[in-house]
């Protein structure tokens, strides 16, 4: 009997491995990363473990100084934080049809005002959405059309209580583990007037459904006339980078030519390309240049001359892990609450940092290879929310 009952013990244990070997399989089912491993290949590194010289903390605002971008500004600290669609779309360009996100008639509009913009995963088998932070211009009227409005997920949840801003969106999950409405709650957002989902019928005079342009993906706002609703009596808390006018990062620092981000999906590649002239970075989706219209009047006019292509001074690869609500792969929950690696690419350098927050209240803080607060370059700002299982190459001049 004993000779039976351990082989029974045996065979539960065989099948419970195999079932953990079967969920680990099915968790990570899908990622297929397709760029060429060439150059400095960063995929899965360890912990740099980097010792920080100062906490992580809110800076002051400089007076005459954005605490976004750096550049000079007298406006009033309240940010706006918008979610934006990345679909899938396809464009001409060199001559040949590029499929990839975020272009042609699904390219966004109004994102040339965006002080940072960010990205992060939306599936776990690596299609992405945007995040646009808006703060310099709102004060002289624009943007007021921005778009196209999407849903949000827990990771965006926290990201507008790190910059305590208004934030626009257009739903997101209601499950009870993973109920939107409720976290903000419990985060005290919701009676502060900050809180702008485009779903419900009470913002009609700010939004609308641009013809033309495939639903869901054609929700159109107007960021400064909601920030304008926002209590007089709403403070958001300063939240300032560190600016530098020369590039500290020169001397000992590899050349960053050419920066390539597989988030597992072989329709949502990104690639950003370095211009020493302008000292800007170019993103590319796929092989094309990833663009934003002036506003929904031009949205999907792939022909319109006015369209932007989006450049940025600092690319930040911050490497953050994901969870998935019961296991399922529309309900990713971004650990950003934590410390680990961030890939940071400034002034043609790439400088292997680090990034720390200490709680949901706190700011995500960036540092150097030395544990030195990073310098950022004065302009805009790409950060990914990157999974550090994801693909992330560069190479220099070529």
């Amino acid at each position: 009997m004993k000779k039976i009952i351990g082989v029974l013990m045996a065979l539960i244990l065989t099948f419970v491995a195999a079932a953990s070997a079967m969920a680990a399989t099915k968790a990570t089912k899908g990622n297929n990363y397709t760029i060429p491993k060439e150059g400095t290949v960063l995929q899965n590194e360890e912990d740099r473990k980097i010792e920080t010289k100062t906490p992580a903390a809110r800076n002051p605002i400089i007076p005459g100084e954005s605490p976004t971008t750096g550049l000079q500004w007298s406006g009033t600290y309240l940010p706006m934080l918008v979610q934006i669609s990345n679909p899938q779309g396809t464009v001409k360009y060199n001559g040949a049809t590029v499929k990839s996100a975020g272009v042609g008639n699904r390219a966004p509009w109004g994102g040339q005002y965006a002080d940072i913009v960010y990205e992060g995963i939306l599936y776990r088998t690596g299609e992405t959405r945007i995040s646009f932070l808006f703060s310099d211009r709102l004060d002289e009227g624009v943007p007021t059309s921005v778009g196209p409005v999407r849903s949000a997920r827990i990771g965006h949840v926290l990201l507008r209580e790190e910059w305590q801003s208004g934030f626009i969106y257009a739903g997101g999950p209601r499950r009870e583990e993973n109920n939107i409405a409720e976290m903000f709650n419990e985060l005290g957002a919701s009676d502060k007037g900050v809180l702008f989902d485009l779903l419900t019928n009470k913002w009609d005079n700010y939004r609308q459904r641009v013809k033309g342009l495939k639903n869901p993906d054609n929700l159109d706002v107007n960021v400064v006339g909601l920030r304008g609703t926002i209590p007089s009596t709403y403070t958001a808390s300063a939240h300032a980078f560190l600016f530098s006018d020369s590039n500290p990062y020169t001397d000992g620092y590899d050349m960053a030519y050419n920066i390539n981000l597989d988030w597992g999906h072989k329709n949502w590649l990104s690639h950003f390309t370095y211009d020493e002239n302008e000292n800007l970075y170019y993103r590319y989706s796929g092989d094309a240049p990833y663009m934003t219209y002036p506003s929904a009047t031009e949205a999907g006019n792939v022909d319109d001359t006015n369209s932007v292509w989006m450049s940025f001074s600092n690319v930040i690869i911050q490497r953050v892990p994901y969870e998935y609500t019961n296991n399922s792969k529309i309900m990713p929950v971004m650990q950003s609450v934590g410390k680990g690696n961030a890939d940071i690419f400034i002034g043609g350098r790439y400088i292997a940092g680090y990034w720390v927050r200490e709680d949901n209240e706190s700011p995500t803080v960036f540092y150097d290879d030395k544990g030195n607060e990073l310098q950022f370059t004065r302009g805009k700002t790409y950060i990914a929310n990157f999974p550090p299982e994801a693909l992330l190459t560069f190479t220099g001049v070529e």
